[in-house]
């Protein structure tokens, strides 16, 4: 590499540590999620079962009530994340995209 290369180098990899920083700051990039993992077997992903409520209140602030079919034990969930959509082909389609990217396979253990 050359020493005009090299300085090039050099300032684009402080800038890019700089820029890496400023996100550190940020805490949208900072809250860190857990699996979905049933906290009583730790079945990854696992199938559950859900009753619909009546409750209302803020959507960010609403927590899902769950058992476990792996091994029966109920638990609560805390999303962190939500994309809202219009339709329920909307929610399909985004769902088969996060189980394509996410690594889970769809609750079959």
């Amino acid at each position: 590499m050359q020493p005009e290369e090299k300085k090039v180098f050099l300032g684009l990899a402080e800038r890019a540590t700089l820029a890496l920083e400023e996100l550190a700051k940020d805490p949208v990039i900072q809250v860190e999620t857990s699996p979905p993992v049933c906290p009583h077997c730790g079945q990854m992903n696992p199938v559950v079962k859900v009753r619909e409520s009546e409750a209302e209140g803020p959507l960010a602030e609403f927590i899902i009530r769950a058992t476990c079919l792996q091994c029966g034990a109920e638990f609560y969930a805390l999303p962190y994340q939500m994309d809202c959509v219009i339709s329920a082909t909307d929610a399909a389609e985004l769902l088969n995209e996060r189980v394509k990217s996410s690594g889970f396979n769809g609750g079959k253990g």
